[in-house]
């Protein structure tokens, strides 16, 4: 039987399970971490991201992740391997394919490539490196470098993770489209502590506290883009779905604030929606975390939101192969 492409699949299937937190597991498995996130593991521990991919597979993904989120070339300037961007994207699709091929699921897996905003951090502060943000013409520069490498290496779809804002968010997704793959759009929110709105995820309002951080030696508060902007989902959701997307999902959020975001979501897109909530909160200044689901509690919240509008579901930072076995155990007929 032939395989469905994944846009088929997304409409014949009433639910297509996406992998867990690739980074998260990376680094629970010793993969090497920079602050470029997980970028080094491709060429310094292979073994371990295919370890990785093939444990999702096993716990019955669908779909798998790329180790890319993080391998933009501005990224990958910070850590000194700018001049490899081509080979670590490259070496990030073989490496998911290997580990299908381990599995012998070429039939049912399908990889994406992932694609971000993520700048290069600062030493124990969650807040971009300002030495390697770079102009906004760069920017979409290496964003479209980016999409052409995993496009050209063969992913089956592109996704876009922990989009939080509208310039740089359409900048990446601009890019993405330019490749003619579909393209799953993920944006993370928060609840404003200070008027209950649903708004793109930002540190300095979110009402549930996601990290951990000295504040007496770091005052100045964690961020995910150079700029700290207060943006409303609804206005981020409008904004993009006037660029494209196949797809469109809540994810790197909390449950709570995600159930919030599903419902602005459904309000403002009549497309196909995926679900992949948070459950890590990090110790920025020990690169410690904490998880805060068990596997039957992630898979009973998980099951509690799926109704006939979300067609995808997976998670990220801390969910593992065990919480996505749960899952599929209680959603399987």
């Amino acid at each position: 039987m032939q395989k469905l492409s994944i846009r088929e699949k997304i409409l014949q299937d009433p639910i297509t399970i996406l992998d867990g937190g690739t980074g998260t597991e990376i680094q629970r498995l010793g993969g090497v971490m920079s602050s470029a996130w997980g970028a080094l593991a491709n060429i310094e521990s292979p073994d371990v991201v295919i370890s990785v991919h093939e444990n999702h597979i096993k716990a019955g993904c669908e779909i798998i992740t790329t180790n890319t989120f993080s391998t933009c070339r501005h990224a990958l300037d910070a850590i000194g391997k700018g001049d490899q961007t081509e080979a670590i994207n490259s070496e990030a699709v073989k490496l998911a394919r290997e580990a299908i091929r381990n599995m012998d699921a070429e039939h049912k897996v399908y990889i994406a490539g992932s694609m971000s905003n993520f700048f290069s951090l600062l030493t124990n502060e969650f807040r971009p490196d300002p030495q390697f943000v770079p102009d906004a013409k760069t920017e979409q520069k290496n964003y479209k470098e980016l999409a052409k490498i995993l496009a050209d290496s063969g992913v089956d779809l592109l996704i876009l993770e922990l989009l939080v804002d509208v310039d740089h968010s359409k900048i990446l997704l601009e890019a993405a489209m330019e490749t003619g793959l579909p393209v799953w759009v993920g944006l993370s929110c928060c609840k404003n502590k200070n008027d209950g709105s649903i708004v793109g995820r930002n540190f300095s309002v979110e009402n549930i506290k996601s990290l951990i951080y000295d504040e007496d030696e770091f005052p100045e508060a964690p961020k995910l883009l150079p700029e700290d902007k207060i943006i409303p989902l609804k206005d981020i959701i409008l904004s993009l779905k006037a660029v494209g997307g196949d797809v469109y999902g809540i994810m790197h959020s909390w449950f709570e604030d995600s159930k919030a975001g599903l419902e602005i979501l459904k309000e403002n897109w009549d497309g196909p929606i995926m679900f992949y909530p948070e459950i890590m909160l990090f110790d920025t200044s020990t690169g410690g975390a904490q998880i805060t689901s068990t596997e039957k509690e992630f898979a009973e919240s998980c099951q509690k939101l799926i109704d006939n509008r979300i067609r995808v579901i997976g998670g990220c930072c801390g969910v593992s192969d065990k919480h996505l076995n749960a899952l599929v155990k209680k959603i399987s007929p």
